[in-house]
């Protein structure tokens, strides 16, 4: 048996831990007509997905979704995609050739995570082509009535979407707003992936999403929040903060070490809150990638 909790009307979410992350990952499961999984995350959860599915009498996919192509989100589609193929893989346009062929994003998993990143997080198969599909800005699905509305949101990664479940008004957000970093309550972080963070689109893709005035966030690296407008903001501000803090930081000639000491003092007099070091390096990292490519530094 896996916990499996309904969350909002017919959307259950799973829970999985993902291997040097200091966050769990969410899987959702919507149990309409043929089904729907979105974030079905890496390989080495697919055990917990089929469990959950049985906990609720699914016997097949119609939709297979990760919101991007990193492999802590899709890792796993290839594998599902074979598992269940009449099922479709909604996947944005910039990201299909990653799912056909992952080599790509197999060697950036081992640059972070080692060459045998398979022995914690299973292999990254590709998808048939024949399976794939680039849906458009805006296009909809409907699963027994039920619209689900796929959005792009680049910023974190220019493969990012987003999908708008329009029954709860409720967004499935991945990371286009923040990584939460949990204490006594949600604090969000601007979820900066090197290489292919874009500061401006982030931002500009935050206040596009602010305009869908949805009534709950269902994070994959978090829970499922009920406070949009505020947590919306909260990351606009922190997106623009820490993007200061580092770009100063770079101006100075310092080194990435003290800018994340920085980053880090900001955070608890601001919050009262310590993040995680390893995310202030990630983070200041992939500002430092961006201001670089814009000739700011």
């Amino acid at each position: 048996m896996v916990d499996i909790k309904e969350v909002a009307h017919k959307v259950y979410r799973l829970e999985t831990s993902v291997p040097g992350m200091n966050t769990v990952f969410a899987i959702y499961l919507i149990p309409e007509s043929d089904g729907v999984l979105i974030e079905p995350g890496p390989a080495a959860a697919i055990p917990i997905i089929q469990e959950g599915m049985k906990q609720l009498g699914m016997e097949d996919l119609a939709y297979i979704i990760p919101t991007h192509i990193h492999m802590d989100h899709a890792g796993g589609i290839g594998t599902l995609a074979g598992l269940f193929p009449g099922a479709k893989v909604l996947v944005h346009p910039r990201g299909v050739k990653h799912a056909v062929d992952p080599s790509r994003l197999i060697n950036s998993t081992k640059m972070v995570f080692g060459d045998d990143f398979e022995l914690r997080f299973g292999p990254i198969a590709p998808v048939q082509e024949s399976q794939i599909l680039a849906p458009e800005d805006g296009e909809r699905i409907s699963i027994n009535g039920r619209e689900l509305q796929i959005i792009y949101a680049p910023g974190h990664a220019p493969h990012h979407m987003v999908i708008l479940d329009h029954s709860l008004k409720g967004l499935f957000c991945g990371e286009a707003l923040g990584f939460p970093s949990q204490g006594a309550e949600i604090f969000l972080l601007p979820a900066v992936a090197p290489p292919s963070f874009d500061q401006e689109l982030y931002l500009d893709t935050i206040e596009r999403l602010r305009q869908l005035e949805t009534q709950m966030l269902f994070y994959s690296h978090g829970g499922v929040e009920l406070e949009p407008e505020r947590l919306i903001s909260m990351v606009a501000e922190n997106t623009r903060t820490f993007g200061d803090i580092v770009l100063a930081g770079l101006k100075e000639g310092q080194a990435p070490e003290a800018i994340s000491r920085r980053i880090g003092d900001h955070f608890i007099s601001r919050y009262g809150l310590k993040v995680n070091e390893t995310d202030v390096e990630v983070i200041v990292s992939g500002y430092a990638i961006y201001f670089n490519s814009k000739g700011l530094v």
